[in-house]
């Protein structure tokens, strides 16, 4: 018993110094790139044909320090042209001193042959997931082509499987304000068809619960009033015609008559000689005169 819970131990610890996993594993046009986790890792990249279980190593990605991996080297498996021939699942592990995290599935953030393009909307209780049914795997196997919606809250994982469909869905009787996530696959002839699509999560909204009997009263008044405007206008306009341009006439002003005749009369005024006295000098005497009279002949 006591060996038992040794090797247990040992085994946790063992497990416990293993690198964490690469994040964000994602491969876009031949092109696989993964967020690292800590440093010192390296990393090996493993890929799995379509309807196979073997794993093989892709000789270009083991053991690589680098955070991305060029897989166009993987080719088709054979002469075969069918679409999914070409398909592959990829997977990443980290590795650290011997000892290995678990390995991280791609996923295909836009749609390609191999993984479908995805979109969803969110409605009060309901999610909907946009799928197109006329793509490479349809047109090489009709019917037999779906598509494999996997669904969950936000933090279940892996997601469940939810249905298998050709086109688009609504999912009902969801929880408000609860996060919602969703990824889809290709099927061919119920077979998986990897890459995944990468997970999209989001919140079912609220419904609107809003009292619009504020909002109707408003309209109300604002059409009574409205109403009383145009009435007003329509009164004025029809009978108080003369009225009205009479108001708007200019105002001829005339001066009025003088009324105080007397008192503004503009008069006129003969000049008047004024008479002065001139002073003569005679021998210290002074005789005043007159300047209308003529002076005096000398003596």
């Amino acid at each position: 018993m006591l060996l038992i819970l040794l090797c247990f131990h040992t085994f946790t610890w063992v497990a416990s110094q293993a690198p964490p996993p690469p994040q964000n594993v994602q491969v876009e046009k031949g092109q696989l790139t993964w967020t690292p986790g800590e440093p010192d890792v390296t990393y090996t990249v493993n890929y799995r044909r379509f309807n196979s279980d073997k794993w093989e190593a892709l000789p270009a990605c083991i053991q690589t320090p680098f955070h991305s991996c060029n897989i166009s080297a993987i080719g088709p498996r054979d002469t075969n042209d069918s679409p999914e021939n070409s398909c592959v699942t990829l997977r990443v592990r980290a590795e650290r001193r011997g000892l290995r995290s678990e390995g991280v599935n791609a996923c295909s953030r836009y749609g390609d042959v191999c993984t479908p393009p995805l979109s969803i909307l969110t409605r009060p209780g309901s999610l909907t997931v946009f799928l197109n049914d006329d793509h490479e795997l349809a047109k090489e196997h009709a019917n037999n082509a779906k598509h494999r919606i996997y669904f969950g809250r936000e933090g279940e994982s892996p997601l469940q499987k939810y249905e298998d469909t050709i086109d688009s869905r609504t999912i009902e009787d969801l929880e408000e304000g609860q996060r919602y996530c969703v990824q889809v696959a290709y099927t061919v002839h119920g077979d998986l068809v990897e890459p995944r699509s990468c997970i999209q999560c989001e919140v079912i909204p609220a419904s609107e619960h809003v009292n619009r009997t504020p909002m109707i009263v408003g309209l109300l008044v604002g059409s009574v009033v409205l109403a009383i405007i145009i009435l007003t206008l329509g009164y004025l306009g029809f009978f108080q015609t003369e009225k009205i341009k009479r108001c708007l006439e200019p105002h001829k002003y005339e001066i009025p008559p003088n009324l105080f005749r007397g008192e503004f009369e503009v008069r006129a005024f003969t000049p008047i000689v004024e008479r002065y006295d001139d002073l003569q000098i005679s021998h210290g005497n002074y005789e005043p005169r007159s300047a209308l009279s003529p002076p005096a002949a000398a003596s």
